[in-house]
């Protein structure tokens, strides 16, 4: 685990997160600055940015992160595996997505393991990395939580997470659920969380309980051991 006490080591586990429709090309640009001034593990941006920021990051070690079919996850597998081409031609490295709650809710376990196994063969195909918001906000029983967990472990996602911590199907990330993820996954999966993680303490609680990386919109607050913004993600 890392030193909580090295704001380098802090900010080197979180993806500075800021995925919104509003957001400006201005607005963007200052995220950026951010993220080069903390050395932030990665950006998170929306799809619609990948290319700038590519470009702005270039050679500083921060990684471009994004997002397919966020926050809805209903799109055909087929156009979410033609997007993840789209943002490997952007250069994306890595994004983060949400399987078909629905799928996996109404008994079509095939499906739902189908469109990870998809995803996940194309982003490694594009040379990226895959992380699954599994939205416990949806599913919420434990028992579906395994299921989905272990089916994103069993396709070859890279990353498992509770949640996007948006919208409808997102929810506030808990030591009990990052518990699921870390308890059903094996190595090289590994786990990050997002969720209202927006302090400092908030994050030792769940890298404890087994996550590995952050996403918030609270990335500069936590290096700086301060309460980020309650109503922010």
């Amino acid at each position: 685990m890392i030193n909580f006490n090295d704001p380098r080591q802090v900010a080197k586990a979180i993806q500075f997160t800021n995925v919104n429709a509003d957001l400006t090309r201005d607005e963007l640009l200052k995220h950026l600055d951010l993220c080069l001034q903390y050395q932030f593990d990665a950006a998170m941006i929306a799809p619609c940015w990948v290319a700038l920021a590519k470009d702005v990051l270039k050679g500083s070690g921060v990684r471009v992160a994004t997002t397919v079919n966020f926050p809805q996850a209903n799109d055909t597998t087929a156009m979410k595996v033609a997007l993840v081409r789209e943002l490997a031609k952007e250069g994306a490295d890595e994004f983060d997505f949400p399987p078909n709650p629905g799928f996996l809710l109404g008994g079509m376990e095939d499906r739902y393991f189908e469109e990870l196994k998809q995803v996940a063969a194309v982003a490694h195909d594009a040379g990226m990395k895959v992380k699954a918001m599994l939205e416990f906000g949806f599913i919420t029983t434990e028992a579906l939580k395994i299921k989905a967990t272990r089916y994103a472990y069993e396709a070859g996602i890279d990353w498992v997470k509770q949640s996007s911590g948006w919208g409808k199907g997102g929810c506030a990330a808990t030591v009990e659920d990052v518990r699921i993820l870390k308890n059903n996954i094996q190595a090289p999966c590994r786990v990050k969380v997002s969720g209202k993680v927006n302090t400092l303490e908030k994050m030792k609680a769940m890298f404890e309980a087994g996550a590995e990386l952050v996403g918030t919109s609270s990335g500069p607050e936590l290096v700086k051991g301060l309460a980020g913004d309650i109503a922010g993600y």
